[in-house]
C-alpha cells in the first residue's frame, strides 16, 4: 500500500515518518511533497492509496490539491491536517469525504487511528469491488470515469468498452442534466434518459455526479445526428424543472474529455440565466475567466461610506457580472462570501432583517452558498443593504457622538475589554462626562446599555442550538461563563439554559 505525505513543514513530515510504524498498516511505499502543486505531480505517477495532507500550503492548498487528486484517483483516501479549525475547511473536508481532520500540533495516536480507518475503508471497498466485478453497471461507471479524464490507459478503456458494449468508432457528445438542489427525491431519471437514447438507435453511458446532476456520454452515428436536438427537447419536456447543457461534438473517443469539459462549462450559464433551460457552448466561455484583480480594492474604498454608496457599487458590479457571464460560479461564490462578510463586519446589524437567522459570519456564508443563481445572490445582497439603510435611518435620530458610540458597541461588543473607559478614550471624552451625555440621550448609563446589548445578542444566539453556552458567553464578551450566567439571570430572571429551553 502507498501513502503520500504533503506538508510544507519539514519537521512535520519527518516527525510522521519517524513516529509511525508504517508496516503495521501495510504501507510499504512513502512519498513526500512540500506543496500541493508538487503533490499533484507525484500523484499522477505514484497513485497513492492514502494521502496525508496539510491544508495551508504554498502554490496549491490542500483543498484544491485534494479535489484534483480525487478526480484522478477517486478511491484514494484523504486525511487532512491543519493548524486552523476554520468552518470553510471543515465544509470542504465533509464535501470531499475525508477520513479525518487532524489539528496541529499533531497527536500521533490520532493519526494512527485515522490511518487504521483509511486502511479498513480501502479493504472494505476492495472486497466490495471484487464482489461486484461482474456487475455491468459498475463497468459502465468506470468506463465513464476513464473517458472523461485525460491520459486514461487506452487498453483499459477499450477492454471496458467491449465489456460494456459501448462503441469505440462513432461520434460522441456529452450532456449534463441538472435538477434544482431543493428537489428532495431524484430517482430513475438517468435510466429513463438512457432509454430515450436507445429508442433512437444509439448508446450512452451515464453517471450521477451528486443528488441533483447527472451526466451522459452519448454515442451517435451520422445517420442519427438529426435526432440529437429533438432528444434534448424531449428531456426538457419530460422534466420541466431540469436544465440541459451540451458540450462540443467529438469524432474520436479520445476527445470525449473535451466534450465533457465543455458541457460542464456550458452548464455554468444556468447560474447567470436561471430562466433558460438549454445551454450550449459559446465563445464567451473561452474568454478571460478570472476575476478582475481590482474588484476587491474598489469595494473596500466604498465599504465605509454607507448603504447608498454600497448599493451603487453593487449595482454596477452585478451589471458587469450579468453582461460577462463567463466567470465560473465557484469564483463568484468565493468573491461574494468575501464581500458580504466584509459588509457584515463593517455593519454588524446589517443581517438583522435577513431570513434564516443570519447572526454570524458562518451562517452568512452558509446562506450565500445555499443560493442557486446570480439573481438570488443579487436579491440577497440588496436585502442586506436594505437592512443597513434601515439601521442608518434608525440611528439618524441620535446625535453624531451617540450614534458613533452605538456603532462602536455593535462592532466590538464581543471583545472582553470593551468598557466605558475604553469607549471614552476612543471618542476623546472623560468617562464621567461621556456617561452624562449618553444617559441624557439614551436614558440609561453607557455600562447598562452595553450590558443590555450583550444580553440581547446572547438571547438570539441561545435561540439557536448549534453553539454551547460558554461559546456564546465568549462571543458576547464574557470570558468568565459564571459571570455571564449571573448577568443573564439578573437581566432576564432566567439562566441561559432555562432561556434556551423555553425559546
Amino acid at each position: 500500500m502507498k501513502i503520500l505525505i504533503a506538508d510544507d513543514e519539514d519537521y512535520t513530515r519527518e516527525g510522521l515518518l519517524e513516529e509511525i510504524e508504517w508496516e503495521e498498516f501495510g504501507i510499504d511505499e512513502i512519498m513526500q511533497a512540500v506543496n500541493g502543486a508538487e503533490a499533484l505531480k507525484i500523484v499522477k505517477w505514484f497513485r497513492p492509496d492514502i494521502v496525508l495532507s496539510d491544508i495551508r500550503m504554498p502554490k496549491m492548498d490542500g483543498i484544491a490539491f485534494a479535489e484534483e487528486m480525487l478526480r484522478l484517483i477517486p478511491r484514494s483516501k484523504v486525511i487532512f491536517i491543519s493548524g486552523y479549525m476554520e468552518t470553510e475547511y471543515l465544509k470542504s473536508a465533509i464535501r470531499l469525504s475525508v477520513v479525518d481532520y487532524i489539528e496541529k500540533p499533531i497527536d500521533i495516536a490520532q493519526v494512527k487511528r485515522a490511518l487504521r480507518r483509511a486502511v479498513e475503508e480501502i479493504a472494505r471497498e476492495e472486497r466490495s469491488r471484487e464482489a461486484d466485478e461482474g456487475n455491468r453497471e459498475l463497468r459502465q461507471q468506470k468506463l465513464f470515469e476513464l473517458l472523461t479524464h485525460k491520459d486514461s490507459d487506452q487498453k483499459t478503456v477499450e477492454k471496458l468498452a467491449e465489456e460494456a458494449d459501448f462503441p469505440m468508432n462513432s461520434g460522441y457528445v456529452c450532456a449534463a442534466v441538472q435538477f434544482p438542489r431543493s428537489r428532495k427525491a431524484v430517482g430513475g431519471e438517468l435510466d429513463q434518459v438512457l432509454n430515450m437514447v436507445r429508442e433512437i438507435g444509439e448508446n450512452a453511458l451515464g453517471i450521477w455526479q451528486d443528488g441533483a446532476n447527472f451526466e451522459i456520454i452519448l454515442s451517435w452515428q451520422e445517420r442519427n445526428r438529426y435526432r440529437l436536438a429533438p432528444l434534448y427537447q424531449k428531456i426538457l419536456d419530460n422534466w420541466p424543472d431540469c436544465r440541459v447543457a451540451v458540450g462540443i461534438e467529438a469524432n474520436d473517443y479520445k476527445n470525449i474529455y473535451n466534450s465533457w469539459k465543455t458541457a460542464r462549462a456550458a452548464l455554468n450559464g444556468a447560474f447567470y440565466q436561471p430562466d433558460r433551460r438549454l445551454f450550449e457552448i459559446d465563445e464567451a466561455v473561452w474568454q478571460k475567466r478570472f476575476m478582475e484583480p481590482g474588484i476587491y480594492g474598489s469595494f473596500l474604498k466604498v465599504l465605509p461610506e454607507g448603504a447608498r454608496k454600497l448599493s451603487e457599487w453593487f449595482q454596477s458590479f452585478f451589471s458587469d457580472l450579468f453582461s460577462r457571464k463567463y466567470y465560473q460560479k465557484e469564483q463568484v461564490y468565493t468573491l461574494m462570501i468575501s464581500l458580504l462578510t466584509a459588509v457584515f463586519r463593517q455593519y454588524p446589524s446589517s443581517a438583522g432583517g435577513l431570513a434564516g437567522g443570519v447572526d454570524s459570519e458562518e451562517r452568512l456564508q452558509a446562506a450565500i452558498l445555499d443560493l442557486d443563481s446570480l439573481q438570488e445572490i443579487q436579491a440577497f445582497t440588496e436585502k442586506m443593504l436594505e437592512c443597513i439603510q434601515e439601521h442608518e435611518e434608525e440611528m439618524s435620530g441620535h446625535s453624531r457622538v451617540i450614534r458613533g458610540i452605538l456603532e462602536y458597541i455593535e462592532a466590538h461588543y464581543g471583545e472582553e475589554d470593551l468598557s466605558t473607559a475604553r469607549i471614552a478614550e476612543y471618542f476623546h471624552f472623560a468617562p464621567a462626562y461621556l456617561n452624562v451625555l449618553f444617559k441624557q440621550e439614551m436614558k440609561v448609563t453607557l455600562k447598562q446599555y452595553l450590558s443590555g446589548y450583550r444580553v440581547e445578542k446572547a438571547k438570539k444566539l441561545l435561540e439557536q442550538d448549534y453553539m454551547k453556552i460558554n461559546e456564546i458567553a465568549a462571543r458576547c464578551g464574557y470570558s468568565n461563563s459564571n459571570y455571564f450566567w449571573k448577568v443573564f439571570r439578573d437581566a432576564t430572571g432566567m439562566t441561559p439554559a432555562e432561556y434556551r429551553s423555553k425559546a
